[in-house]
C-alpha cells in the first residue's frame, strides 16, 4: 500500500555565521511587502563574478550623463511654469527618479539579465543615484564658487552628497527589481503587474520631496540641512532596511533574505507507523526480511 508523502520539517532557523556581524535589532515595519519582494527573488544567475560590478560603473555613469541632461532640460522647460519653490520641492522629485530609473532599466535588461534580489536593486539605484549627485552637486558647487557664498556651503554639499540621491534612487532600485521579475516570470511585459514598482518608485519620490521641503524653509539657516542628515535621512535609511529584510549581515548583503512569518512555526506530527501484517494461520505478527524482500512467520517457520 502506499503511503501519501509527508510534509517535510520546517527549515532550521538561520545559523549563527548568518546573523553574525553589527546589523542592529530586527524590525517588521513591512513584512507584507518582503514577503511579496522575497517570493520574486532568485538565485543568483550573473555568468561571471564581474558583471555586477560593470552594471553598477554603467549605471553609474548613465545616470550622471543621461538622465542629468534629462531631468535638467525638462525641469528647465517647467521652472516658468511652476515657479523655483513648486520646482524643488514637486517638480525636482518628480523628473530626477524616473530619470534615474531609466538607467536601471537600461543595465538591468540590457547588461545584467536579471537583477536577483531586491538588494541587488537596492545597490542599482543608490550607484544611478550617487551618479546623478554628482553631477548635481558639481554644478551647485560651480554656482556657490560664482556667487561668493559661505564656502562652508561647499563642504556641507560634498558631505551631503552620498546621503541624497542614493538613498532615494535605492527605493526606486527595488521597484525595478519587482519589474524585472514580474516581468522574467511572465515573460509579457504588457501582463507586468506595476503595483510594487510604482508603490517604491512613490517612495523614493516622497523622500526625496520631505528632504527638499526642509532643506529650501526659509530663513533656516544650516539647521535645515542638520535636520535632513540627522533625522531624515535615519529614518528613511530604516525604513530601506526594512524592506530589505529588516536585518542583514553586510559581509553577505547581496544574499536573498526569505522572510519568515510574525508566528513561530510548530513541527508537525511524526507520520503514524505503517501496519504491520498479520499471519493467517497463527495470527502472530509478520516480519519482513530485507534480504528477500518478503514477510517471515517465526511460529510458522515460513515465508508468506
Amino acid at each position: 500500500m502506499t503511503q501519501i508523502p509527508y510534509p517535510p520539517p520546517p527549515p532550521p532557523p538561520p545559523s549563527a555565521s548568518d546573523q553574525g556581524g553589527f546589523h542592529g535589532p530586527r524590525t517588521n515595519f513591512f513584512l507584507g511587502i518582503r514577503v511579496q519582494l522575497a517570493s520574486l527573488e532568485q538565485p543568483l544567475l550573473f555568468r561571471s563574478g564581474w558583471r555586477p560590478n560593470r552594471g553598477l560603473v554603467i549605471a553609474l555613469i548613465i545616470s550622471a550623463v543621461l538622465g542629468f541632461l534629462v531631468a535638467f532640460f525638462v525641469q528647465l522647460a517647467l521652472l516658468p511654469i511652476v515657479g523655483w519653490g513648486a520646482m524643488t520641492i514637486v517638480m525636482a522629485p518628480l523628473t530626477e527618479e524616473p530619470s534615474k530609473a531609466l538607467a536601471m532599466l537600461i543595465v538591468a535588461v540590457f547588461v545584467w539579465k536579471v537583477v536577483p534580489n531586491r538588494r541587488y536593486g537596492a545597490v542599482l539605484g543608490a550607484a544611478a543615484g550617487l551618479g546623478f549627485g554628482v553631477v548635481e552637486s558639481i554644478l551647485y558647487l560651480f554656482n556657490i564658487a560664482a556667487s561668493g557664498l559661505p564656502s562652508e556651503l561647499l563642504v556641507i554639499r560634498i558631505l551631503i552628497t552620498p546621503l541624497m540621491h542614493p538613498l532615494w534612487s535605492a527605493f526606486v532600485g527595488i521597484g525595478v527589481f519587482a519589474i524585472m521579475a514580474k516581468r522574467q516570470a511572465s515573460g509579457d511585459v504588457s501582463k507586468t503587474s506595476l503595483t510594487l514598482p510604482l508603490l517604491f518608485l512613490l517612495v523614493g519620490m516622497a523622500n526625496h520631496m520631505v528632504w527638499n521641503a526642509i532643506a529650501t524653509i526659509p530663513d533656516a539657516g544650516y539647521w535645515s540641512i542638520a535636520v535632513d542628515a540627522i533625522i531624515i535621512f535615519p529614518i528613511f535609511a530604516i525604513i530601506l532596511r526594512d524592506f530589505l529584510g529588516g536585518r542583514f549581515n553586510f559581509q553577505r548583503f547581496f544574499e536573498s533574505s526569505p522572510e519568515q512569518s510574525r508566528y513561530p512555526i510548530t513541527a508537525p506530527p511524526p507520520p503514524p507507523s505503517p501496519p504491520v501484517p498479520i499471519c493467517p494461520s497463527c495470527g502472530q505478527s509478520l516480519r519482513f526480511v530485507q534480504q528477500y524482500q518478503r514477510w517471515y512467520c517465526a511460529r510458522e517457520n515460513k515465508y508468506v
